[in-house]
């Protein structure tokens, strides 16, 4: 459930990102000082929601691990571009905040040769950034993507066969690396906790298990 409302919550805030960003360019076209204050407000939210939940999902591991994300280039071609979006917010964040504060203090705001030209410019910047995040978003779903291992292989794939041990954990440990995903030795899998029904997964652990490794019950007692 955590994980349905956090990732609800990151395509919210990348939706209205794309709105606001879009109503500011028109707002700043036409000069007008209430309705760029406004989309820079909505801005702020789409912000809250964009960073907030994607900071959550990604360091609460609620869908995948840390690691999957980390050996993925699509990760970091998002990850990038958000960053240009920041860089690029900065000079319009110059010249808004202080008309909000005027705004806040009943005083006139009075813009200054120029700026609504450059900001428009720098807005209109961020609009490919914010395609780029959204086709990112899209490519990194389960089942979307090819990740680049963290040993630099380059497969999409998970080891449960390799080593013993690992197919002597207990069923719920393995379900959940079938369910999350896992970056190890040989690549990073990802999960396919939306893809498969919570029987189809059990059935997954069964036929390794049956085919490669141990039983539940047999399982060494350490591991359990």
């Amino acid at each position: 459930m955590l994980a349905a409302i956090a990732s609800a919550l990151h395509v919210l805030g990348i939706a209205l990102a794309a709105t606001f960003a879009t109503l500011r360019l028109f707002a700043l076209r036409r000069q007008d000082v209430p309705a760029t204050r406004f989309a820079d407000n909505g801005n702020g939210i789409a912000a809250i929601l964009l960073f907030g939940a994607g900071f959550w999902r990604l360091f609460s591991e609620l869908e995948k691990p840390l690691a999957f994300y980390t050996a993925n280039p699509i990760f970091w071609i998002k990850m990038g571009a958000v960053a240009v979006m920041v860089a690029l917010e900065a000079y319009p964040q110059y010249v808004v905040l202080p008309w909000h504060i005027r705004h806040s203090r009943k005083q006139p705001i009075e813009p200054k040769p120029r700026q609504f030209e450059r900001m428009f410019r720098l807005c209109a910047l961020q609009l490919p950034c914010i395609l780029v995040v959204i086709v990112s978003a899209a490519l990194m779903a389960p089942g979307r993507l090819l990740v680049a291992s963290a040993a630099g292989g380059g497969k999409t794939a998970g080891d449960f066969v390799g080593d013993p041990a690992i197919l002597a954990q207990p069923d719920a440990a393995l379900l959940d690396t079938i369910a999350r995903g896992k970056a190890g030795r040989i690549g990073a899998m990802p999960g396919f906790g939306s893809m498969l029904t919570p029987q189809q997964q059990r059935d997954v652990l069964a036929y390794l298990r049956a085919t490669f490794g141990q039983s539940a019950s047999q399982a060494s007692p350490a591991a359990r």
